[in-house]
């Protein structure tokens, strides 16, 4: 009785709500170079080409004086097996692997989270890209070191202010969890956005420290630069983008820099794209990428480029098709001929895709 007393005297000054909110994507994709003779594949992959295929929780309290707690745990799969789709470096299945993580926000003094998070440099990369780093073309590779190419990072505490006169300021840091070495595994960012009107611009710095190793059950995370064991190192991210909103497109430009040393990779990446909306149902995206790696024994370009147009059948379903092309020179060919190359070229320079899939939102 007491427990329901307190339960109800609690209720009387705070309002609380939880929602339940997925995504579900789900694509046919044809690849061609997917054996050494050349020949092409048809298969629904590992995911939708678009979004992440994902179910979670939300919720918030209202603590009264502007200020709420919150929190999200969120749960990634894929569709057509309906395996869990993250897991540790050394193997192990996350329930809640996109993200789960606990916060306090009040208004004026902005917002503090502690969990499982996006990467400061993911949150700002893919702002600026037309497909939002997405699955399709497998355009932000680069960084696969485990930064933004994990997307997300454990134990980490984050903080972003309330917009003032157009500016955003954030701030994270990851906690290594090393006894005795609080710099092993750590990963310190910061991050600077304008937004007014149609203008937004943005720039963010992070470091993560300890990628790769000897083996990926002994690392924080993972021990591979584009599934290429490399040795421990240390990878540093700096971004800079745009996007400028128009009556019924959107423009997009981003540059970004990542180093991973010593295991010597270092990028320069160039993108552009834009989104048009033919109709409130109709819409086309593309963009074109341009990464610069520089290694050890040279350097090389990856050049990546294509459209995707969709349906949008309801705000919740939408349909969608499209095509992209990568093409590799120097040192990106030689690391795509590697075993272990997260994407099959299979000794070519070159990569057709073609895919249609289903978004569907609840």
């Amino acid at each position: 009785m007491v427990g329901i007393v307190g339960l109800h005297a609690h209720a009387a000054w705070s309002q609380s709500a939880v929602t339940l909110y997925g995504v579900i994507d789900e694509a046919i994709r044809y690849d061609n170079h997917q054996t050494r003779d050349g020949g092409h594949n048809i298969t629904m992959g590992t995911g939708g080409a678009l979004l992440g295929s994902r179910w979670g929780l939300r919720g918030t309290e209202d603590l009264g004086g502007g200020s709420k707690a919150i929190f999200v745990l969120e749960s990634g799969f894929v569709a057509n097996t309906g395996a869990l789709a993250f897991s540790t470096p050394g193997g192990q299945q996350r329930l809640f692997g996109r993200q789960a993580f606990v916060g306090f926000s009040h208004q004026g003094l902005g917002t503090v989270t502690f969990g499982r998070q996006y990467a400061l440099a993911y949150l700002m990369g893919s702002a600026h890209d037309v497909f939002g780093f997405a699955n399709y073309a497998a355009t932000w590779g680069f960084q696969s070191a485990g930064l933004v190419g994990g997307a997300r990072l454990d134990n980490t505490v984050q903080y972003t202010s309330d917009k003032l006169f157009g500016f955003t300021v954030s701030g994270a840091y990851t906690f290594g969890g090393v006894a005795g070495d609080i710099h092993r595994y750590s990963s310190p960012a910061v991050s600077l956005s304008y937004d007014v009107g149609p203008l937004n611009i943005g720039a963010v710095y992070q470091q993560v420290n300890n990628i790769g190793g000897a083996t990926p059950a002994s690392t924080q995370y993972g021990n591979t630069y584009f599934g290429i064991a490399i040795p421990d190192s240390s990878q540093k991210i700096a971004m800079v983008g745009a996007t400028y909103a128009l009556a019924q497109a959107k423009i997009y430009a981003q540059y970004i820099f990542s180093h991973v040393y010593p295991a010597d990779y270092r990028n320069d990446s160039f993108s552009v794209g834009a989104s048009y909306l033919f109709t409130p149902s109709i819409e086309l995206r593309g963009a074109a990428y341009v990464d610069i790696l520089h290694h050890a024994d040279g350097e090389g370009t990856r050049v990546t480029a294509g459209p995707i147009l969709l349906y949008h059948l309801s705000k919740r379903t939408d349909l969608y098709s499209g095509v992209n092309y990568n093409h590799l020179t120097g040192q990106w060919t030689k690391l795509a001929s590697t075993s272990g190359f997260t994407q099959s070229f299979n000794g070519y320079n070159s990569l057709f895709e073609g895919v249609v899939g289903m978004i569907h939102r609840f």
